[in-house]
């Protein structure tokens, strides 16, 4: 029997290993302004690669002495919410989830650890139904303050970190989160974030509790080494693959590592000798059909000038603006046009370039390039 082949390509979920491509001058900045206390929050795209990239951060850190804790909170509606996120980070290391106990008395009641009998391995438990608000905002200020407790160097990366923003709190979290990152003597944070506009101002605008307290980055796309690499891993099963055509699927999905890898996982399960332009295309079209009806139930849950807004920045992203264009899309006016921008950006669904306020990307380009084959 022939033994298949691995798929050289992974998609979905954070890469490492062989899969991953190393940012090396990116590492060693981001661990230089980590092990001087420098916080830092990597700004990008989602689905660009910031997680496998903080992962891969945190691993040589661990190596170098450090302890870490991941913590994901795209999800998060809630201070409850953000604490559960929390306490399961830290839990999941098993050395700490005994010292957490003990330095937070008053959750104590309310925490479980439970033995799988089967496997031998310990599950986290956090019951917190008759809890008050009170009651959570103490356990986050206790979580943070046990925080410098947990190792001699901590590192806490917070993945999506905006979405503190959206809790209705006045500020509160931003406000809790900035105390403590100022008083922690032997921990550096580590955030991560696609929200361009809201990040920017929480970092710059002086109203707020995270005014000037991280040092921002703004996550680049790969070069040219990419593409090598792409081309390299069909090579590793015998499948020809040009470069050109592989730089011109990165400008097709705005150059988002995920859907790169995605269209040519399918490519390499199709078991081809060598990757066409057309192979790349039959791909594509295979991949946003099936994301039609989402797409289309996405599309028809906006108002009508913002579902022509997305017709325009799907299919020209840049002087959206112009009069032409207005025209052409049936915008009335320049408000009017804005005014819709403002409520995708709100939900989401595209964020502006930058300082470039009349250039867009879509947080999902597959979205556009569905849109732009609707409408074509």
């Amino acid at each position: 029997m022939t033994k298949l082949k691995l798929n050289p390509f992974k998609f979905g979920n954070p890469v490492e290993g062989d899969y991953y491509l190393p940012r090396e001058k990116l590492t060693q900045l981001v661990k230089q302004f980590l092990q001087n206390q420098i916080h830092v929050v990597l700004i990008g795209p989602r689905r660009f690669g910031k997680t496998s990239f903080v992962l891969n951060v945190l691993k040589e850190l661990e190596n170098d002495g450090y302890d870490f804790f991941f913590v994901d909170i795209f999800n998060i509606t809630s201070h409850k919410d953000f604490l559960s996120q929390l306490v399961r980070a830290i839990s999941a290391k098993k050395k700490w989830y005994k010292r957490l106990q003990d330095k937070i008395p008053k959750l104590r009641p309310k925490m479980s650890f439970d033995i799988d009998q089967a496997t031998g391995e310990q599950s986290f438990g956090l019951s917190m139904e008759d809890a008050s608000d009170k009651d959570i905002k103490e356990a986050i200020q206790d979580v943070l303050s046990s925080l410098e407790k947990l190792g001699k160097n901590v590192i806490i990366a917070i993945d999506e970190f905006q979405k503190i923003a959206d809790i209705a709190d006045s500020g509160w979290l931003e406000a809790t989160l900035r105390t403590h990152m100022q008083q922690l003597k032997n921990t550096s944070f580590l955030f991560t974030g696609s929200r361009r506009s809201i990040i920017y101002d929480m970092l710059n605008n002086s109203a707020r509790p995270f005014y000037r307290l991280c040092q921002s980055i703004e996550f680049p796309s790969f070069g040219d080494e990419f593409s090598t690499w792409i081309v390299n891993r069909f090579k590793s099963i015998s499948i020809d693959c040009q470069i050109d055509i592989i730089d011109d699927l990165r400008d097709l999905v705005q150059d988002t590592p995920n859907y790169v890898q995605m269209i040519c996982f399918h490519l390499a399960a199709s078991h081809l000798k060598s990757i066409h332009s057309t192979d790349v295309k039959e791909a594509l079209d295979r991949i946003v059909g099936q994301n039609a009806y989402a797409y289309q139930t996405q599309l028809n849950s906006l108002s009508r000038i913002q579902q022509r807004t997305l017709r325009l920045a799907a299919h020209e992203p840049q002087n959206v603006y112009s009069k032409s264009l207005l025209t052409k899309f049936e915008i009335t006016s320049p408000p009017a046009l804005a005014s819709a921008i403002k409520a995708l950006k709100a939900k989401g669904i595209i964020e502006d370039i930058g300082a470039k306020k009349s250039q867009f990307v879509f947080d999902d380009p597959l979205f556009a390039i569905w849109l732009k084959k609707l409408f074509d």
